[in-house]
């Protein structure tokens, strides 16, 4: 290998070592991170809250407008789904044992967990409704769980219909279920301990992400024929279907009224405008995009699974325009679980001198590779 291939390449290595990635203010900012991102939950200030999915666990919290976590909050293994309620709660599914799921509540955002609450082995989704209840998927069963607020228990089990996957919760308090096996919406009123009607959104479609909007429309993603299908209020029942990306993931609803459905093979966002019938943009973001959180000015966040990274679109990036692309983050731009802050300066003055280090052997190498082969040609 030459000099300048060798110096190339240290180069390079020496960007990824910082997590350095290019970004305009059009395109939004990538947030690397040390583990794969799954659930992801927006409180009502802005601050952002991403699972971590390893034997590390820990959340991710991501403060408005920064570009790495500010601090890790201490849970159990595999974290997975995240729900902020409107008091400030989060409630986040992790591993409670070898064949037990549990869900995690720490009051008023805490940086450690105060209680947790048994919940039945597998997957389970987590959404929080208007008046702080929490609504708990459990596809195994074919149910969806409601926790009180406040309550150290589930208050009563709903059955659905097969392979519960995600709730949606609108602001008067109807939840909408998304069955992915029966290929259909369950409707919920507020309070009830029954599902009032099943809605068919397409019996080999796999309805997987749902969200409902401020006027109380409600959106759902058919990952087998890649649409939307969107449902209206009054009539609850599916008014229209709009295409979008391969395997559109999950979907979310921002304060104006506009739609993000995430498409995992394409590595895209879609944007659907308030009312729209057809997507108005669609924005590349990274490697296998899956949930998704929409802050109250409209920044959209978005965990890329395969990524370990978070895409951060403000409104001016997915705004109803030409769509351009969000660039993949290097590994672990932020801080790693539970590093202390004062140790920041100390882990980014390691990954610098490391490349540095590494930077000198290669120049080191070259050098030798040439007197050698003059020696040679001598």
């Amino acid at each position: 290998m030459g000099f300048l291939k060798l110096a190339a390449a240290a180069a390079a290595i020496s960007v990824v070592s910082f997590g350095v990635s290019p970004a305009s203010a059009d395109q939004g900012t990538v947030i690397g991170l040390p583990g794969p991102p799954v659930g992801v939950a927006a409180s009502s200030d802005g601050t952002v809250f991403v699972t971590r999915y390893d034997w590390s666990g820990g959340m991710f919290v991501l403060t408005p407008g920064a570009r790495v976590p500010a601090r890790t909050v201490r849970t159990g293994n595999f974290p997975t789904s995240v729900a902020s309620a409107p008091d400030g709660t989060l409630y986040l599914v992790q591993s409670g044992g070898s064949d037990q799921r549990e869900i995690a509540v720490l009051p008023g955002a805490a940086d450690e967990v105060a209680r947790t609450i048994p919940v039945s082995h597998g997957e389970h989704w987590l959404a929080a409704g208007p008046d702080g209840s929490l609504f708990v998927a459990n596809p195994n069963e074919g149910t969806v769980s409601v926790i009180l607020p406040d309550a150290a228990t589930i208050a009563r089990t709903i059955k659905v219909g097969a392979g519960p996957r995600a709730v949606a919760v609108a602001k008067d308090g109807t939840a909408f279920v998304t069955n992915e096996h029966s290929g259909t919406v369950s409707v919920i009123p507020a309070g009830s301990g029954t599902a009032s009607r099943t809605i068919d959104v397409g019996r080999k479609s796999n309805p997987h992400g749902i969200a409902a909007a401020p006027d109380g429309t409600v959106y759902v993603t058919n990952v087998l024929t890649d649409e939307v299908v969107v449902i209206e209020p009054k009539t609850a029942a599916v008014a229209r279907r709009i295409p979008v990306g391969r395997s559109p993931q999950e979907v979310a609803a921002g304060p104006d009224g506009s739609i993000y459905v995430t498409n995992s093979v394409d590595r895209t966002v879609s944007v659907i405008g308030p009312g729209e019938s057809d997507v108005t943009r669609t924005v590349p973001v990274g490697k296998e995009p899956g949930r998704l959180a929409v802050t109250p000015d409209g920044t959209v966040y978005v965990a890329n699974r395969a990524g370990n990274s978070v895409s951060v679109l403000s409104s001016e990036a997915t705004a109803a325009k030409a769509g351009s692309a969000t660039p993949e983050a290097g590994p672990a731009a932020g801080p790693e679980p539970l590093q202390d802050s004062s140790n920041k300066a100390e882990v980014s003055f390691f990954i610098g001198g490391g490349a540095a280090v590494l930077l000198g052997a290669l120049v080191g190498v070259g050098f030798w590779l040439r007197q050698r082969a003059k020696r040679k040609a001598a």
